[in-house]
């Protein structure tokens, strides 16, 4: 099992380096990020774009390509989308929180 999460994980770096505008940033969190997934866990990933907006195409562009990798892998990728002043005014919440104490940056 341990063979197939790296190859995901590669698999999610690459699409990553290949899809997400400069600037941006993308880090794993939950389950997976803390080590303690299941099999059928799927994986959390947060992007945060240096944009003042999100638009349909960034959609289009970064988040779909992950949840088609993610089809063609046979799991279950959550790509969660912000912009970084977004990202930034949810400092308080407790998800930004969590992410913070344990998300990998991924690029």
């Amino acid at each position: 099992m341990k063979s197939h999460t790296n190859k995901i994980l590669e698999s999610i770096k690459q699409a990553l380096t290949e899809h997400l505008p400069k600037g941006g940033k993308a880090l794993l969190f939950g389950s997976q990020a803390r080590g303690d997934a299941r099999i059928d866990s799927d994986w959390d990933i947060l992007i945060i774009l240096d944009k003042e907006k999100l638009e349909p195409e960034d959609y289009d562009k970064v988040s779909f390509p992950l949840t088609m990798l993610g089809w063609d892998l046979g799991a279950r990728i959550n790509p969660i989308m912000y912009t970084m002043k977004e990202w930034a005014a949810s400092c308080i919440t407790p998800f930004y929180k969590n992410v913070e104490q344990e998300g990998i940056e991924l690029v």
